[in-house]
C-alpha cells in the first residue's frame, strides 16, 4: 500500500513538473491512460490516482472516455499550485511568483496598520513579540530558523489584528513559503538589529497614531526584504 501511495506521488510530481516548467503545455494531450502506466512502469490505478490528484489541483482536465489535457494552470490551478511553482519551477516564473506573494503580504500588512492604528489591544500584542525580539539582541549567536519564526510571528499578528479575515486566510496560505523567505533574509546576513529597529519604530509609530509614519515605514522594511530575497532567490 505504501510502495502504491509512494509510486502515485512520483507520478504526480513528475507530471507536474514538466507542467510547471512547460515540457507539457496548455492544451496538449497525455498520453492514453494504458501507455501513461507503461512510461511510468506502474499499474493503471497508480495513474488512475495521479490523474485525479492533478485535476484536483487544476492541473489537468479529464474528459472521460476521451483524453486528458493539459490546464493554463497559472488560471485554472488551485492555491497549492503557488506552493508547488515556489518549490519546483525554476527561472522567471519562479521569481515572477515570489514578486507576487510579497506584493499581497505588502498589501495585506499595509491595510492591517489602518485598520489597527487605533486599536491598543491589538498594538499591545505587536509589542509582547518585539519585547521578545529584544531578548535576542543580547546573545551574540542566535539560532536563524527562531529568528525567522519571531520575525514571521510580528508579521502575522499584524495581518490578524486588521478586521479582514478572508485576506488574513490567503495571507496564511503562503505561510511556509513566506517562512523559508524570511530565513533566507537572515541568512543573507541582514542586520537583525535593523528589523528590531524597524518594528520598534512601527509600533512606536501606532501607540502615537501616526498612520502615514507607520505606512511609510513599513513600507520601506518590506521593499528592502523583497530586493534582499529576489536577489537571494535568482
Amino acid at each position: 500500500m505504501e510502495e502504491t501511495a509512494n509510486k502515485t506521488v512520483d507520478v504526480v510530481k513528475d507530471i507536474q513538473n514538466k507542467i510547471i516548467n512547460r515540457e507539457l503545455c496548455p492544451g496538449d494531450k497525455l498520453l492514453p491512460l494504458r501507455d501513461l502506466a507503461i512510461e511510468y512502469g506502474t499499474s493503471r490505478s497508480v495513474i488512475n490516482s495521479a490523474i485525479h490528484i492533478l485535476s484536483t489541483k487544476g492541473y489537468l482536465k479529464v474528459y472521460p472516455r476521451h483524453y486528458v489535457q493539459v490546464n493554463d494552470f497559472l488560471y485554472s490551478g488551485s492555491l497549492d499550485v503557488i506552493k508547488d511553482i515556489y518549490n519546483d519551477s525554476i527561472g522567471e516564473l519562479r521569481s515572477k511568483t515570489i514578486k507576487e506573494v510579497l506584493n499581497i503580504r505588502l498589501f495585506a500588512e499595509l491595510d492591517a496598520i489602518k485598520h489597527i492604528i487605533d486599536n491598543k489591544e491589538s498594538i499591545s500584542k505587536l509589542e509582547n513579540i518585539l519585547e521578545k525580539e529584544k531578548e535576542y539582541l543580547k546573545v551574540p549567536v542566535f539560532n536563524v530558523e527562531d529568528i525567522a519564526k519571531l520575525d514571521c510571528e510580528f508579521h502575522e499578528k499584524l495581518v490578524s489584528c486588521s478586521n479582514n479575515s478572508v485576506l488574513f486566510l490567503l495571507y496564511m496560505s503562503f505561510k511556509d513559503i513566506q517562512f523559508d523567505l524570511v530565513k533566507r533574509f537572515y541568512y543573507s546576513k541582514a542586520k537583525f538589529a535593523n528589523i528590531i529597529n524597524a518594528h520598534n519604530a512601527l509600533v512606536q509609530s501606532l501607540l502615537l497614531k501616526d498612520k502615514e509614519k507607520a505606512l511609510l515605514i513599513w513600507t520601506e522594511l518590506l521593499k528592502k526584504g523583497e530586493d534582499v530575497v529576489l536577489g537571494e532567490t535568482k
